[in-house]
Parts: structure tokens; sequence; C-alpha cells
């Protein structure tokens, strides 16, 4: 079992790595706690019930999977049942899923009463290395992604490596990319381990330091401001293909693996990243143009007064932010 600590500004949470948590799930919950367990309808029988049979008579929500769900509707039907069940202020959300899950029920806790505790058991590696770290939630609102949102902390994560098993190839791939994101902005270790071994030889160290290296920017900048903005490599352009092809051509890694790819300025940086993309089964391109994006890169958070913030890559393990007219 590994530990590390987020030292976010009015807490400090534990992020726990452990092959088989699940099967041990009643080490980490409380039996006299009031738990809400959210999950999307994907989501294997055997691990709702590991979290469930650990939880003193939950409310139990499941969802349509997909980010298509990351929306007010779902977020106001979650609110819905918590209120026809009585849920009260003192109640922990539990949120056991991919990206999605995490953002949508961190949000719904972010939001219900003023905000209530919840905990991350993320499932797919994308959440267990990224979204499930740092405190991001959300919902998708008029064609624009996590434009509604909050940084919002959660009580705990909660990672088992082992639930990666079910998780189809392209899902794996998917998380694959935010891996790859972080030895280009800050690893140069990580890159080349990724490049020159089989990532499942070596999971369960790839999770731990893209962990630590997510843990290095939100603990230095936790409302997105200065250097966390450095995690955002590849998502302007992923952001705006995603919603561009209304969430059905490419899921969330696959997008911003293309993003990195369109906005390298350095052709051999952008020859080598290609190169591990390729290797874990990504996308490195898409014919969609800058113009037919720009409508949904202007609405990008990142946006500011006629200019749109990037990240690009200085050498690989070193990046930069500039800024381009559009």
């Amino acid at each position: 079992m590994k530990e590390i600590s987020i030292k976010a500004k009015a807490s400090v949470y534990p992020v726990i790595i452990h092959q088989g948590l699940l099967n041990n799930i009643l080490n980490y919950l409380d039996r006299n706690q009031k738990y809400v367990l959210i999950h999307d309808d994907l989501i294997p029988e055997a691990y709702v019930s590991k979290v469930a049979c650990a939880c003193d008579d939950p409310l139990v929500i499941a969802f349509p999977a997909g980010e298509k769900s990351k929306t007010v509707e779902t977020h106001q039907e979650i609110v819905r049942k918590m209120l026809a069940n009585l849920i009260k202020k003192d109640a922990v959300i539990i949120a056991l899923g991919g990206g999605v899950t995490g953002d949508l029920a961190g949000y719904v806790a972010s939001t219900y009463m003023r905000g209530i505790a919840y905990i991350q058991i993320p499932t797919s590696l994308l959440a267990q290395i990224d979204s499930a770290i740092g405190g991001k939630v959300g919902v998708d609102f008029a064609d624009t992604k996590n434009v509604l949102g909050s940084i919002y902390p959660p009580k705990m994560v909660l990672v088992d490596p082992l639930t990666l098993s079910t998780l189809p190839k392209r899902h794996f791939a998917n998380g694959m990319a935010e891996m790859i994101k972080y030895g280009m902005i800050a690893d140069r270790e990580l890159f080349v381990a990724l490049k020159e071994n089989n990532v499942m030889e070596m999971l369960e160290w790839a999770i731990h330091r893209s962990i630590e290296i997510k843990k290095s920017f939100v603990e230095k900048d936790e409302q997105d401001e200065g250097e966390r903005r450095l995690l955002n490599f590849g998502h302007t352009f992923g952001h705006a293909i995603e919603t561009y092809y209304n969430y059905e051509k490419y899921l969330h890694g696959e997008a911003v693996a293309i993003g990195m790819v369109r906005i390298i300025q350095n052709d051999q940086i952008r020859k080598e990243l290609v190169s591990v993309l390729r290797k874990y089964d990504l996308p490195t391109e898409d014919p969609v143009s800058v113009d037919e994006l720009k409508p949904y890169i202007l609405k990008d958070k990142k946006h500011r007064a006629g200019k749109n913030i990037y990240v690009d890559i200085e050498a690989i393990g070193k990046a930069f932010i500039r800024s381009l007219d559009l």
C-alpha cells in the first residue's frame, strides 16, 4: 500500500493506492456513516456490490454512462433522489467509477446543501491518475465542457489498480494520454519509461508517479491560476474536438492526444510524442480545422481578452505557457 497526502487550501486528504483495495473497502468506510453511492450503469456490478455491502443501507444512484450524462439535468435528477430520500448534510457521497462519475458526483457534493463530503473511488486509469486528484468537479453546459463547476477537494481518494483489469483496451489507452502528458510537461524519466517499456510491467509505479506529478501542481496552485495551467497541455484543442463531435467520436484522452500533437511547435518533439501516442493506440490527428473549432475554443475557460492560453513544450519534461490570437 502507498499513501500520498494532498494539501488543499482547507484540508489535507489522502490518496491511497493498494492492489485489491476494494476487497478490503470496509477498512476505509464507517459503518455508522450515511453514504450515497453514485455510479454509472456500465461499471461492473461486483464493484458496486463490494462498496454497497460495506455501507449501512446506502442510497445507490446509477446514471447512464458517458460524457453526455455530465449535465445539469443529471445533476438535478441526482439531487431530487437525494432529497426524496431525506439525505442530510452529514451524509457522504461515494463516486465510484471513471472521470465522468467523479466530476458529476463531486459537483453534486459541492452544491448539495452548500457542500457535503465525498470520497473518490476511481476505477479508470484516467480518473486514478488525473480527474480524481485535485478537486476539480463540474458539468458541461451549452456546448461548453466543464463550464459549470468548482474546485472542491474530496475527503479521500481510494485507488485500486486491480479495477483496471476489467477496463476495455480503448479506455485504458484513454488514460495513457494523460500519463504521457505528465511526462511531456514535467518528467522526462516517466516519458522515456513509457517509450521504452511496457507500461503493464510497471503500472503501479507509473500510477504513483503520475499522482505525485499531479500533486506537485495542485498544491502549488489549487485554483488553477498559475503553474497548474501547465496541466492543460493539449486540452484547449482537446476539449474543442470533443465538443465539436458531440462527445461521440473521441474519448477525452483521445481528443487530448490530438490536441497535444496540434499545439507543439517543435517538429522533433512532436515526432517523439506521436511515436509514444501511437505505441499506446492513441489517435494523433483529425481533419477538423481550427476555424471549425474556433467557436468552441472561444468559450474555453482559458480564453482571455481575444487571446487563448496554450501550453507548449520547450523540451520533453519542460512546458511553458504561450498565448495566441484567434
